[in-house]
């Protein structure tokens, strides 16, 4: 069994590193905002297949109605998480692209219509940010012991309302008001310990080095990290004692959250993916922030 955790924390190691080498001058592969997020959905889904809901709908409507790419439910006991979610893939030198971009016939741009749309139905409006740790200033890997590699944090994530009033123009002018998407499940940076297959392999480490026989622990960083965007953690949405009822995007967890997915419904939002992911239950193997 591999937790939550594990799997946010590998992916956005993932994502960073396969953006560099897609980057590198003998390379110069496109690596698109559509092939990282089907791919990092598809392999959610696929690790934790009893708590993870995955659907896609017709894309037709997406750039008219609201820029988003998916919206992404989070379930714990007591409070439920919903975001709006546009992913956007950080050019090589650093630069994010045009942040008021104009779908094909749409009458605002599309961060306009994802925040009005998160807003009309009770959604965190949210970027992400896919991009390789040369293009990062402040969530770069630290230093760690020999024996352990510290994870790259790949997809970074903002508040829409706040990079909408920053209109930033490279990642490092927004990077500060963003988090690792792991911090849903704990607010440290991470490293993982290498088993002697990892020490005197090196060169020929699995993709999925963190898996299975190759996993020895995460190991959570202390390092100050102070930026709060308004984001819950899984156990705060578990926790009885939490008080989240006015944050953006929070909703008390119903008796019964299982009712049926009508793709009309999305479809005619212009939402194109639905990720659910139902952590009522203990996550064993993630580590309390």
């Amino acid at each position: 069994m591999i937790s939550l955790l594990h799997t946010l924390l590998e992916l956005g190691h993932s994502t960073s590193q396969n953006l560099e080498f897609a980057h590198s001058p003998d390379v110069k592969v496109s690596y698109g905002e559509e092939t990282i997020t089907e791919t990092n959905l598809l392999e959610i889904r696929r690790r934790h297949p009893h708590k993870v809901t995955l659907l896609t709908f017709s894309k037709s409507q997406e750039s008219k109605n609201t820029g988003a790419d998916w919206e992404w439910h989070i379930i714990g006991k007591v409070y439920t998480l919903k975001m709006r979610v546009q992913a956007k893939r950080i050019h090589k030198a650093g630069g994010i692209g045009n942040l008021r971009q104009m779908g094909k016939g749409a009458a605002k741009p599309q961060i306009d219509l994802l925040i009005e749309d998160a807003k009309a139905n009770g959604l965190f409006p949210a970027y992400c940010f896919y991009c390789a740790e040369p293009q990062r200033s402040y969530w770069v890997k630290g230093t760690v012991e020999e024996e352990a590699e510290a994870f790259e944090t790949g997809c970074l994530i903002a508040d829409a309302e706040t990079v909408k009033s920053q209109t930033p123009k490279k990642l490092d002018e927004i990077e500060n008001d963003t988090v690792p998407w792991h911090f849903l499940c704990a607010r440290h940076k991470f490293s993982s310990s290498r088993g002697p297959y990892i020490r005197r392999f090196q060169e020929d480490v699995p993709i999925e080095r963190y898996v299975g026989q190759f996993v020895e622990e995460v190991i959570p960083s202390y390092e100050e990290r102070a930026t709060n965007i308004g984001l819950p953690t899984i156990f705060q949405l578990n926790d009885r004692r939490s008080r989240l009822d006015e944050r953006k995007g929070i909703s008390r967890t119903p008796e019964v959250v299982d009712k049926e997915i009508i793709p009309e419904d999305f479809e005619r939002r212009g939402i194109t993916r639905f990720l659910r992911i139902d952590m009522r239950k203990p996550d064993l193997f993630a580590i309390r922030a």
